[in-house]
């Protein structure tokens, strides 16, 4: 075997390695995607359970939210501030996952699926008023994601 023919080998057996290497590294990376996804479903899980069991555990906060989403111009200052910050609590969960899945580190399943629960919240006068006082605490993509969600009620 001649030098020449022992470096064309090598070069067969280095291009190998790497187109091998480079396999690996993709079935790394989905594999990693696949964790990062399972990570943000379930925080954002969390994050939603967590406002969800604020309602069923607290009457008194239930029939705030309620009364606000009614009527937020009704409410004392106190009360508003408090129905403020959990409608500003849970469409920043909201922000998170349309972001997340947006960047590709979410699951686009999720932002659907909490779609109706967005819709539901919007249709109430009383958080269209807040939307409309605090719509600029959030993102210009989540903004303009909001105002598609809702337009077909011609409400933004």
């Amino acid at each position: 075997m001649t030098l020449a023919e022992i470096a064309d080998i090598s070069q067969t057996l280095g291009s190998a390695a790497v187109v091998a290497s480079l396999i690996f590294v993709g079935v790394q990376i989905r594999q990693n995607t696949k964790a990062t996804r399972a990570t943000s479903h379930h925080a954002i899980s969390e994050a939603l359970n967590r406002i969800n069991f604020l309602w069923a555990r607290n009457g008194e906060v239930t029939k705030l939210w309620l009364s606000g989403m009614h009527d937020r111009r009704a409410l004392t200052p106190e009360e508003r501030w408090r129905f403020d910050s959990i409608a500003r609590a849970y469409l920043h969960v909201c922000e998170t996952m349309y972001t997340q899945a947006s960047l590709g580190a979410g699951d686009p399943g999720i932002v659907m699926a909490e779609e109706n629960g967005i819709k539901t919240v919007f249709s109430s006068v009383g958080v269209r008023e807040w939307w409309a006082d605090n719509a600029f605490g959030f993102s210009t993509e989540f903004r303009n994601y909001i105002g598609r969600l809702i337009e077909p009620t011609g409400r933004a």
